[in-house]
């Protein structure tokens, strides 16, 4: 019997074998972590390119807007690099020595473990994207693109995972932050940096990240560079891999110098530098970046309008826990104790500052 198979009953069954959760025909964020993690057992080690065509094409005649899926592909992929499901290899040589592009490979399966006695799951193996037996996987619960195993009674979970195989990560290395500076200091570094750099010549398709526009648009803040002059946080796109960070120099919008993000021997990506060096512009310039602070039942909702560094997003996912946002680009959920030391750490590490309206 022929029977005709709706684009619901696809994603149902697909949601379904990838373990999301059921009655459910939304391509959300939950299970486009599960889906691209699935996807990375399969395809990496390979470009971040690979994996977001790999999934769009695979989404065909399942969503309507191909270009809005890719986007929001991109951002969830972003996401576990910064979990660390993903890790970024650097100038990995291809066939030809003299092109150099930037990979992910799937991170080892390991675990942090919680104040709580609760776990985070991280890392995926070619085989399952959560390598554990059947009985402790039906425990991984997901939250948002983060997998949790609450603890269960009196047992020690952190010796059941070791036990299982999976390499424990220390919360204290795993939310490390670089050194504390003030933006007026970090920028100065960084200009300085730039100043010592030998001319670039011309930079082919470059964006700029131009901070007189509306802070709360990121996206509308990338632009041409146009007839601008000053130092600007830009990127570049690559032939393999993704795009190249950096923060130049530009006169008439034309660059003169470039220094690549990150630097040699720096542990953070590119964009986690670019973005801290934006946030410290934005700042100095009288119009830092903001986050908006909700009261919740829980406790209180810190809502972001831009990306921030991989470092600072575990550390608000650890301490608090990351919600659907509402009208942001993504919100934390952080309890009442813990809402002072939050905000400190976002003045003093990432130079916001909180909405008034």
């Amino acid at each position: 019997m022929i029977e005709i198979v709706t684009a619901d009953i696809v994603k149902s069954a697909v949601r379904a074998a990838l373990g999301a959760p059921s009655g459910s025909v939304l391509l959300d964020e939950a299970y486009l972590a599960l889906a691209l993690r699935r996807l990375a057992g399969f395809l990496c080690p390979g470009s971040p390119r690979t994996l977001v065509r790999a999934m769009v094409n695979s989404h065909r005649g399942l969503v309507d807007d191909l270009v809005g899926f890719a986007e929001r592909v991109e951002e969830v992929l972003d996401t576990l690099v910064a979990i660390g499901d993903l890790l970024e290899v650097r100038d990995v040589a291809l066939e030809d020595d003299e092109v150099k592009g930037t990979w992910l490979v799937a991170a080892p399966p390991a675990f942090v473990a919680r104040e709580s006695g609760s776990a985070f799951i991280l890392g995926i193996s070619a085989d399952e994207q959560t390598p554990l037996p059947d009985e402790m996987r039906a425990r991984v619960m997901a939250d948002r693109t983060l997998r949790v195993i609450e603890t269960q009674g009196d047992e020690d979970l952190s010796a059941i995972l070791r036990e299982l195989g999976l390499r424990e990560l220390s919360a204290e290395g795993w939310l490390r932050t670089p050194r504390r500076s003030d933006a007026a200091t970090l920028l100065a570094g960084f200009d300085s940096r730039l100043a010592a750099c030998a001319r670039s010549g011309e930079v082919p398709d470059i964006q700029v990240l131009d901070g007189s526009k509306n802070t709360r648009s990121y996206r509308r803040r990338w632009t041409g560079p146009g007839r601008l002059t000053g130092n600007f946080v830009v990127r570049r796109p690559q032939t393999y891999g993704a795009d190249l960070w950096g923060y130049a120099e530009l006169r008439e919008g034309s660059a003169q110098k470039l220094l690549d993000l990150p630097m040699t021997g720096d542990r953070w990506r590119g964009c986690d530098a670019a973005w801290r060096i934006q946030m410290a512009i934005d700042a100095l310039a009288g119009r830092p970046q903001e986050y908006r602070l909700v009261e919740a039942e829980a406790g209180s909702r810190f809502d972001l309008f831009s990306p921030i560094p991989s470092w600072a997003r575990r550390r608000l996912a650890v301490i608090g826990r990351e919600v659907e946002p509402e009208n942001c680009l993504m919100s934390f959920l952080v309890t009442t104790a813990e809402v002072e030391a939050e905000e400190a750490f976002l003045k003093d590490q990432l130079y916001l500052s909180r909405a008034t309206a």
